[in-house]
Formats: C-alpha cells, structure tokens, sequence
C-alpha cells in the first residue's frame, strides 16, 4: 500500500480537542501505548501515534475507493449523528446514524427483504399510490415508512455488505464491530481511552466525544475516499476512452471495406451520418467547410458514442462508483481536452486561411493588446469544458421534463431517454466547435 500525504496537522488535532481523552478512572489499561499524559483528572491521548493512524487509515480508504469498493460509516449517538450523515453523503457511501439493528449485517438476508419493503413504499408514495388507499391503511404504511427512513435511510441503496466499516465510537457501536469481526469485515475505528485498540483493523486514537474531534477525523477519511473515487473514474475513462474509439475504428472499417453502389443497412446509415455532419460543417463554417469535416466528425462521434457507452456499460470492466458514469465526457479533463483540440483548430484554420496576418487583428486598437487578445480567443472554446454544458442539464434536466411532459401511461425506458441526451450533447459541442472554426475563418473578433 503506497503511503500519500494528507495534511494532517497536529496544531489543528489540538484546536479540535482530538487529545482529550476519558478521566483517569474510566480507561482501558490496552490504550497506554497511545496515551502520553495525565492532565487534571484526565488522560491526553499522543497525537503523534493519532496522526500516523490517522494517515495508514486514509492510505487504505483510497486505494479500497480506487477499486470501487463500498463503505459503510456507522455513528449513532447524538454528537456524531448529524458528522456522519454529512460526511457519508460527500463520499456517496452508506451510513447508519440513528441506531443499529442487531443483526443488520450478519442477517443480511433479513436486511435486505427490509430494504426491498423500504424501496417498495418509497416507490408507492412517489407514485402516489398510498394516497389512494384507504386512511387507515395509508397511515399504517406511512408510520412503517417513516420508521424505516429512521433506520435503513442511510443503506436503502446498499445491494451487500460494504468491503469496509468506519466506526466512530467503539463503546457505543459494540454490537457492529462485532458483527464486522464474525464476518470478516475490515473496519477502522475511532477509540478513545476506555475502549480496545485490538478489536479494530486500524484504530485511531482519538476524541469520540468532541463534535469538532469527530468532524475532523470523518473529514480526512472522507477527503481520502474521495481521491480515491476519482482516481477511479479516471481509471474508467481511460478504458471507455479505448473502447469509444475501437468501435469507431471497427464499425468505420466494416463499412468501408467493400462499399456497394446500392448501399446496405450499414453503409446507408454511416452515409446518413457523414451527411448530417456534413449539413452542420457548413452551416457553420461555410463554404469551406470540407476539410473540416473530419474533425467535427470525430467529435459529434466520439462524445455521443462515449456518453451511449458509459451507459451501456453492464458489463463492468471496473465496478463503477454510485452515481457516476464511466463515459469520458463525464470527467473534466477529458472535455478539457476536447476543448483544447478546439482552440487548437481554431488558431489552425485562422493561419490556413490568412497566413500570419491572420495575427494582425490582434493588434487592434494597440499592439499592447496583443497577449490579452489571444488569451481571449484561445480561451473562448474552452468554455466548452464545463461538463459539456453540464451532464446535469443534459441528463437530469432533460429527462425531467420529457417525463413530465410524457403522460405515464405511456413507458419511456430511461435507456432511450440517454440516448436523446446523448445527442444533445454532441450536437451542442460539434455546432459550436465548428461555429468557433467559422468564425476564425471570417476574421471576427
């Protein structure tokens, strides 16, 4: 396990309270390893041995999250309660914050018919079934709602057990931490002095007590998953990058290898396309368009076929982490590659065009003007790297609206729905990159 650096300051472990420990009569004689004073009636926890615990934790938390596993953060006394919610939500991992169910984990089976129940009702009251019962039925099954809410709300969408355990206070989480040891679970655990660091894969000393102590800890090990989810998603990209490309590649050479004069159902649909994208070159760009056609070819193709993809993907070459996509497009470096293409071919057709005088509107008024001026244009497309005008407009808000608009006796399969939005957005980012080229060609400034 490669060890990073992840700031870990002991000046603001200290400003946190993360070195109060239990009194003196209240302690686990296990935890004297890790305890450095005594200080009116109460031990000071070694702050040192917390930082290195700390750091080996977040270690272990980032490269389980770079293979896409699922965590489970558990917390449920009232200080903590409210930490551990937030921070599970950052992290998009699972959390039980109110109290836990003997039996959660190593009844599984049982959980998840209770899970399934919880799913059924959400569903039943969004669709606004329960209002269509009668009042007495309806309440029966909004209190069982509401209870399981209380209690499953922070796992409803956990299909297994998660690959680790973060437990904020051993005294009062006992029966989880024992449950995670009959089942194998890795679990890393906040101690304080009264509770026993050999129960834990990793224990960290620390302040279970003190809200900023808690949020503190839960932050860094959140911080640390995080980094690891998205150097996961960048993992993603890369394969779906090679696959996108491996089936244009594929498709365009079983087109072109033996073309007919009348042409088939392959042939005739990539010369639809090839026509469209044709239509959109010179709309935009002009008569000159058709060297051009490549380029916006390969971007209207490689976005719309990168998005279809990352939401095709069943087969998970890498399990992908809730709530994201595997499509390129849905990382921010790779639309800010895109992006850069494009301003690339911009200055590219500017200087086919017009040879170096193509720089010489740049100088206008004054040739001081010059840096600022080129910055502005070279810049310009790259607002094209914002998420491709944001996955959420295309994918969230769109579909919104279309199952809005749709009456819902008549089924959409969401799959179609990303098909469409798929669309949008490689029509978007292929108008206005040849829009871009256009007007490089024209000489507007």
């Amino acid at each position: 396990m490669t060890r990073r650096y992840w700031n870990i300051n002991l000046e603001e472990m200290m400003q946190a309270g993360v070195h109060f420990g239990h009194g003196t009569r209240k302690w686990n004689p296990r935890m004297a390893p890790y305890i450095s004073a005594k200080r009116k009636g109460i031990h000071i926890t070694n702050l040192t041995r917390t930082a290195r615990f700390l750091s080996e934790a977040c270690d272990l938390v980032f490269d389980v999250a770079s293979r896409g596993k699922q965590f489970l953060i558990v917390g449920t006394k009232n200080k903590a309660a409210d930490s551990v919610a937030r921070a599970a939500i950052k992290a998009r991992c699972h959390y039980v914050n109110k109290k836990w169910l003997g039996g959660m984990s190593t009844n599984w089976s049982t959980t998840e018919t209770r899970l399934q129940k919880f799913r059924d009702l959400r569903t039943e009251q969004k669709t606004g079934r329960l209002n269509r019962l009668p009042k007495r039925d309806a309440a029966m099954l909004k209190r069982q709602l509401s209870h399981l809410q209380t209690y499953l709300g922070g796992i409803k969408y956990m299909t297994g057990l998660p690959d680790i355990v973060i437990i904020v206070d051993q005294q009062e989480e006992y029966t989880a931490l024992r449950e995670c040891i009959t089942l194998g679970i890795p679990t890393i655990c906040l101690i304080d002095t009264n509770c026993d660091p050999d129960l834990a894969d990793i224990s960290i000393p620390a302040n279970d007590d003190a809200i900023a102590s808690i949020r503190l800890i839960l932050n860094k090990l959140v911080f640390a998953i995080c980094e690891g989810r998205g150097f996961q998603v960048h993992a993603q990209v890369l394969i779906t990058s090679w696959v996108v490309i491996a089936i244009l590649l594929g498709s365009a050479t079983l087109v072109v290898r033996n073309p007919q004069t009348i042409p088939t159902d392959g042939q005739n649909f990539f010369e639809y396309v090839l026509e469209f994208i044709r239509d959109v070159s010179k709309t935009q760009i002009g008569e000159e368009y058709g060297s051009w056609v490549p380029f916006i070819g390969t971007m209207f193709l490689f976005i719309f076929v990168s998005n279809w993809s990352g939401a095709l993907l069943p087969w998970k070459i890498i399990q992908l982490p809730h709530g994201e996509l595997a499509a390129p497009t849905n990382d921010i470096n790779t639309t800010v590659a895109l992006a850069l293409l494009t301003s690339v071919a911009y200055f590219y057709a500017g200087l086919t065009k017009k040879g170096l005088g193509y720089f010489g509107k740049y100088i206008q008024p004054t040739p001081i003007l010059l840096p600022i001026n080129i910055l502005e244009d070279f810049t310009k497309p790259l607002s094209l790297s914002f998420r491709l005008f944001g996955n959420i407009l295309a994918d969230e808000l769109v579909v919104v609206v279309l199952v809005s608009l749709v009456p819902s006796i008549v089924p959409i399969p969401v799959m179609f729905l990303g098909l469409f939005t798929s669309g949008i957005q490689a029509l978007i980012f292929a108008t206005l990159a040849a829009a871009y080229i256009g007007e490089s060609m024209e000489g507007h400034h």
